[in-house]
């Protein structure tokens, strides 16, 4: 495509750019140094350090994240668990996923068919950059032990190296092999990013580019659901409603944010030693965004007596030899039963104009206008003669919009951050948002803890996909209203204690959800949701247990279904074994309060609402070893235990089991030179 050519040309001129004006340098708002003539001859001996973060406030300002090395929760390879201690799922690694916690469903891509995989991969607002004193290589590969004939296998390779002190480069790698013991249910997924940083005294740089691809067989769930209570049924042999039907999502992107800086160096005497430190003051910034997203739902043998919930007279195409039959009529021959294909290219300037924030000075601040477009194409099949599925049709978007930030994030005393952002034009005229926050450090003597309390109000045009969309089995044409959010919570943390408590609350007006029929709708009231959440570790010796509670309440059972209750234990013993090897061995349980799940649908990968059927009140237990040795790390763990004791119930969506009792290994290797 002409328009991706362009755009790629454009990123690759900007990035040798910004690499071609390189100096040196550390992340924003860090005073550089000009050594003196006798700290350069110096032989330093190399010291492994290594500095983590990522790009916050719309890629615009960079904020450290912690180096994950921990022995704690190694087990838990499942990225959809990171931060959830109950999620919905198809019962395999790699497949389409919702948080069941409300608050903490995220939006990882603009194009709404992927963020039900967004876990799965990597994106510009989750990637982080580095910097080293060392090379850095982080091996991890876990599989099950019964891996054949079907199986589950995953690998996560990441490098990273300075070649200066302020030039780094990185490349990382990830991919899930999941076939299950199910029929149809095989995941695959691969994620490649690469990614580079430069930061200098006068100019700044962060640049990645990557590619998600994940791959699923859609078998539409079990055709009876009790047969997994049936002891003489293995997983394999248990039918299920579509064969032949397979989704695939993709995603290119490439993001480069870069920026000038403006201010003076200033002379600092260190002992006998004097040098020169550069003290930045204000920076223009642009970012520019590129995403090229689409899904694509095949069917070469459809199964006539599954009901996709459509409530339109759509085109289906049930005929032999893939005839298709619209409206009782016979049509041509199709390569494919069915063959939707949806999608999305995305392109985002922003232009920022900054004046930096002071670590050194009280009472200073920083602050931020920006002005930025979005230039986006959607496309989708066309709705042809007779509701057939006719060629591509595509639609041109824009969005302008304005806003500004004043923040606080360096020093000790406290932090705060208030930000703005408003549409003048375009698809989403008129959208708002206003979010701010205030987090305060609780020192004493044994620690820090941290007050946080945040609050968000936006005003939201539903997305294009949403009001629009045409396909083999779904039709829809809406106009609905903006939906309105306001947002207000906070939380306590008290890492001495082993503590963290807090809650959320929200007000949702013109909620868009999937209905019954499993395409979209409006609710046509207003709603509240309320969440509460309470984490606890006790320690007795080697002794650990660890507890999260968290509960939720809604005025709604009409427009949103979740579990009213959700628990988590986790209960280890740690040892150190000759004083060189840490084990921790124990339990993983995990519960939540019956509820109606959501609903699967394959044909646009979107869970919707569903009223029949109650799922939950299961105990979800695992056991594990989890063993450290200086830089590698290792666990075993039996997953899902409950299933040797309990008469079936192991779903977390309705149809779509859990896999059986099965043990499985992982091994992590960190090198750092």
């Amino acid at each position: 495509m002409n328009f991706q050519k362009q755009i790629g040309f454009l990123l690759f001129l900007l990035l040798m750019a910004g690499t071609a004006k390189a100096q040196r340098g550390m992340p924003e708002n860090v005073g550089k140094e000009r050594l003196s003539a006798a700290s350069k001859q110096k032989k330093d001996s190399i010291v492994s350090i290594i500095h983590v973060y990522n790009l916050v406030d719309g890629l615009s300002r960079p904020q450290q994240v912690q180096l994950d090395t921990a022995l704690a929760d190694f087990q838990e390879y499942n990225p959809t668990y990171e931060n959830n201690i109950s999620v919905q799922n198809l019962g395999n690694l790699g497949t389409a996923y919702q948080s069941n916690q409300f608050f903490n469903r995220i939006n990882y891509s603009d194009f709404i068919f992927l963020n039900n995989h967004g876990a799965y991969g990597v994106w510009p607002k989750t990637n982080e950059y580095y910097n080293t004193t060392t090379p850095y290589t982080l091996l991890q590969y876990g599989q099950w032990f019964s891996n054949r004939p079907n199986g589950e296998t995953w690998l996560d390779v990441l490098h990273t190296q300075n070649v200066t002190p302020e030039f780094n480069f990185g490349i990382h790698y990830g991919s899930i092999g999941s076939q299950g013991k199910y029929l149809n249910a095989e995941a695959k997924n691969n994620n490649l990013s690469m990614f580079l940083s430069y930061n200098g005294p006068k100019y700044d740089l962060w640049f990645t580019i990557g590619h998600n691809s994940f791959k699923n067989q859609e078998s539409g769930g079990l055709l009876r659901p009790t047969d997994i209570a049936n002891p003489d049924l293995k997983p394999e042999n248990m039918p299920v409603w579509l064969d032949g039907a397979n989704s695939k999502m993709q995603n290119l992107y490439a993001s480069l944010s870069h920026q000038f800086k403006v201010g003076s160096w200033k002379e600092v005497k260190e002992g006998d030693e004097m040098f020169q430190k550069f003290i930045p003051r204000v920076a223009f910034m642009h970012t520019i965004d590129f995403a090229d997203s689409k899904r694509t739902f095949t069917e070469t043998d459809p199964n006539p007596f599954f009901v996709f919930r459509n409530p339109v007279d759509t085109v289906y195409f049930y005929g032999s030899d893939h005839q298709p039959l619209i409206n009782s009529k016979q049509g041509s021959t199709s390569a494919y039963a069915t063959n939707d294909i949806a999608g999305e290219t995305r392109v985002t300037n922003t232009f920022r104009v900054k004046v930096l924030e002071s670590a050194g000075r009280k009472y200073s601040f920083g602050e931020q206008a920006f002005i930025g477009n979005d230039l986006i194409k959607v496309y989708y099949p066309r709705k042809g003669a007779d509701n057939t599925v006719g060629l591509t049709q595509s639609h041109n978007l824009t969005n302008t919009y304005i806003g500004g930030a004043l923040y606080r994030t360096e020093g000790t005393f406290w932090s705060w951050n208030a930000f703005g952002k408003y549409y003048i034009q375009g698809y989403k005229f008129g959208d708002f948002e206003i979010t701010g926050y205030v987090e305060k450090p609780i020192r004493t003597k044994r620690d820090t803890s941290v007050v946080h309390i945040y609050g968000r109000m936006q005003n939201t045009t539903p997305d294009y996909f949403l009001q629009h969309y045409f396909s083999n089995h779904y039709e829809w044409d809406n106009n609905f209203d903006r939906t309105y959010n306001l947002s207000v919570g906070g939380y306590y943390d008290n890492p001495h204690w082993r503590l963290t408590t807090g809650a959320d609350y929200r007000i949702v007006n013109n909620y868009v959800y999937f209905n019954e029929n499993a395409v979209p709708g409006q609710a046509s009231s207003e709603f509240s949701v309320m969440q509460a959440y309470l984490a606890k570790e006790f320690v007795a010796g080697g002794l650990h247990f660890y507890n999260k509670l968290v509960y939720q309440w809604t005025t709604t059972d009409k427009y949103l279904h979740l579990p009213e209750m959700m628990f988590r234990n986790r209960t280890y013993y740690q040892t150190l074994v000759l004083q060189v090897l840490h084990v921790q061995i124990g339990f993983d349980f995990h519960y939540e309060t019956s509820y109606y799940a959501d609903n699967y649908n394959p044909a646009t990968g979107r869970f919707y609402i569903q009223n029949t059927e109650k799922i939950g009140n299961y105990p979800w237990l695992d056991a594990f070893i989890n063993l450290k040795l200086k830089r590698t790390r290792f666990y075993l763990k039996y997953s899902n235990l409950g299933e040797m004791f309990m008469n079936g119930g192991y779903f977390r969506t309705p149809t779509y089991p859990e896999q059986i009792a099965t043990m499985s290994f992982g091994v992590a290797w960190s090198f750092y030179n």
